[in-house]
């Protein structure tokens, strides 16, 4: 089974009987801190859409696990617990919750894109910070990605609402400071964070541009 994590995992944890990776630990906090980022800056409306997308991420990635490793989850379905679909599912998520969301009939908030940006921004510096303090990996690539997604988050929590900031440019430097980090670390550009960081600002483009079209011929 592939994690697909960035950096890697030398933590486990036991919790309800059921041994999870450091990965996990972090990937919950990093989604946490960034639906309560995106609840305080763009409130209760945005917050709810983006849970959905959430939501809709994890329950595809961890499923996806029956897709990609169909001949483990047959002879143990208990597997189902302990793995999950790796990068494949994680994309796969992304794309079901795009689909899910351009599809939705409900009301979409003018700050859609720039809710997704800060919560992408967010989840991914969290998940990475917290990689690197719970695992054991060289300093120099903990400190480099402490101190550079440190700072993603500040410039994003700062630039988040700034209109003088358009959605494309802040996904563009979201996945380039990720492609950065990336380089620096063992998964590389294979992992699912890379992955996911230039997925989603796609998605995050696409979205906004969507909106901006509606709300030029007055739809929504």
């Amino acid at each position: 089974m592939t994690e697909g994590i960035a950096m890697p995992v030398t933590e486990y944890y036991l919790l309800w009987k059921v041994t999870v990776p450091s990965s996990w630990v972090a990937a919950v906090f990093g989604l946490a801190a960034g639906w309560l980022m995106v609840r305080r800056r763009f409130g209760k409306q945005a917050a709810d859409m983006v849970g959905d997308a959430i939501f809709t991420v994890l329950l595809t990635w961890k499923l996806s696990v029956i897709v990609t490793d169909f001949g483990v989850v047959r002879q143990s379905p208990t597997a189902i617990l302990y793995f999950n679909g790796g990068t494949i599912g994680f994309l796969a998520g992304i794309v079901l919750a795009a689909l899910l969301f351009l599809l939705s009939k409900k009301p979409v908030p003018v700050s859609a894109g720039r809710a997704f940006l800060l919560l992408t921004a967010v989840a991914q510096a969290g998940y990475q910070i917290l990689m690197a303090l719970l695992n054991r990996g060289t300093l120099y690539a903990e400190a480099v990605t402490i101190l550079l997604f440190g700072i993603l988050i500040l410039l994003t929590v700062r630039y988040a609402g700034d209109t003088r900031v358009t959605v494309f440019q802040g996904a563009l430097l979201l996945t380039a400071a990720h492609g950065f980090i990336a380089a620096l670390q063992p998964a590389g550009f294979a992992g699912i964070p890379f992955a996911a960081s230039a997925a989603v600002s796609a998605f995050i483009v696409l979205i906004d541009h969507l909106i901006r079209q509606r709300t030029a011929g007055g739809i929504g």
